[in-house]
């Protein structure tokens, strides 16, 4: 147990991954990790309200993880009216820092992330004089007149609010009428980087018969409705009528999992196994789940990557792909407008399919144009580690200067 009398910074978050689950979670806890790496004393907080088919063990639950005190309290109920939920999660934080303060003393200022979080602590910051932040991940949900309420009067009593992209502060100044800064996500450099040597490594595999160089496409995320994996699946099936030798990787796995698979056959496209050793040109490999460093192996073998999101507030695996050196295609959903342009890549409307298809023969075409180590240099500039960290610590640290004043007042 670390010493109690030293400050530090209580980090809440929805989830924290794990061996199970290894992207649950996941942009929250890098970032706490991130601030470690600086020097702070952080402890991490998970209210884990998730369904009960992903298991966890009931309760406020104790570990280590990558040398940070993490506490969870799971409840794994799944979807119940916002009501309930929020009773059971204001319930488990009042257990969780009960625990929390007898191990480690109070905490000198709790860094939240989602309003959704914050209205289950505002009560006990006030009571305690402890000054919190948000970062806001997600898009305003409209969870009940009192539950809105609830989320606009944590807003406005954070010390500072943070939003992951321009487009998601603007949601929140809209919706809240609250302002805020922003901060994105923090890519995971140790994992995603450009390597040329790999890189050529893999310049001479995938060809076909005729010794032709196939290009390869990845795409990555949760395969649910809000990622476009429909609109990609039809958009591929479009693109490999004149271009047949180009490749998709699709690495994720969700509900719309089998409905993807079936429009994949309905369209008359080939499935190639994750254990083949070439990309077969002209097919679509389906991996299932995957790891972050599945991920970044992955890339090394690609040239480009492609996901045409309905929405995003960020959009890490744009980030984590551009820190690989690999140029992207994107949609306009929010997010990604902040980062990619011209030079790593290419923005296509949402749900427009021959817009995207084009992108993508215009990638093809080009991809020896794209300055690869440019663009990962570029990106390691923008979302790492310790950059990010930096601007957190100096936002956090801002409270010295500004205690008892709400957001409307700063």
């Amino acid at each position: 147990m670390e010493n109690a009398s030293v400050p530090y910074i209580l980090e809440v978050s929805w989830g924290c991954p794990s061996e199970k689950y290894p992207i649950h979670g996941v942009f929250q806890f890098d970032q706490a990790y991130a601030l470690r790496e600086a020097g702070e004393r952080v402890v991490f907080l998970a209210l884990d309200l998730r369904s009960i088919r992903r298991w966890r063990k009931w309760g406020v639950n104790r570990a280590t993880y990558r040398n940070i005190p993490v506490y969870e309290y799971n409840f794994p109920c799944g979807p119940m009216p916002p009501a309930i939920k929020y009773r059971i999660q204001d319930h488990g934080f009042k257990k969780a820092i009960r625990a929390i303060v007898r191990d480690h003393g109070q905490p000198a200022l709790i860094h939240i992330h989602t309003c959704q979080q914050a209205i289950s602590e505002t009560s006990y910051c006030a009571e305690h004089d402890i000054p919190y932040f948000i970062t806001e991940h997600i898009t305003p949900l409209d969870e009940t007149p009192a539950i809105e309420e609830r989320k606009r009067d944590a807003l406005r009593g954070a010390a500072r609010v943070i939003a992951v992209s321009d487009a998601l502060g603007w949601d929140l100044k809209c919706t809240y009428g609250v302002d805020s800064i922003t901060i994105p996500n923090i890519v995971d450099l140790s994992e995603f980087r450009y390597d040329p040597e790999q890189r050529e490594n893999h310049s001479g595999v995938y060809t076909d018969s005729a010794n032709r160089r196939t290009t390869r496409f990845i795409s990555a995320a949760s395969v649910n409705y809000g990622k476009g994996f429909d609109i990609l699946i039809r958009a591929y099936a479009e693109l490999i009528k004149t271009n047949p030798d180009t490749h998709l990787t699709v690495m994720g796995d969700g509900p719309e999992m089998s409905t993807i698979c079936d429009l994949t056959g309905e369209l008359g496209i080939s499935v190639s196994g994750p254990e083949e050793t070439t990309d077969t040109p002209g097919t679509i490999t389906f991996t299932g789940s995957y790891h972050r460093r599945d991920f970044a192996e992955a890339l090394a073998r690609s040239d480009i990557f492609v996901l045409p999101s309905r929405s995003e507030t960020f959009g890490l695996v744009y980030a984590e792909a551009l820190a690989a050196g690999v140029p992207v295609i994107a949609t306009r959903c929010g997010g990604p407008e902040d980062f990619i342009d011209d030079s790593n890549g290419i923005l296509v409307p949402v749900d427009d399919v021959q817009a995207l298809a084009e992108a993508m023969r215009s990638m093809a075409d080009k991809k020896k144009s794209f300055d690869r180590a440019s663009i990962s240099e570029s990106c390691k500039g923008r979302f790492a580690p310790d950059v990010i960290a930096r601007r957190i610590i100096d936002v956090l640290m801002e409270y010295n200067g500004s205690r008892g004043k709400t957001n409307e007042e700063v």
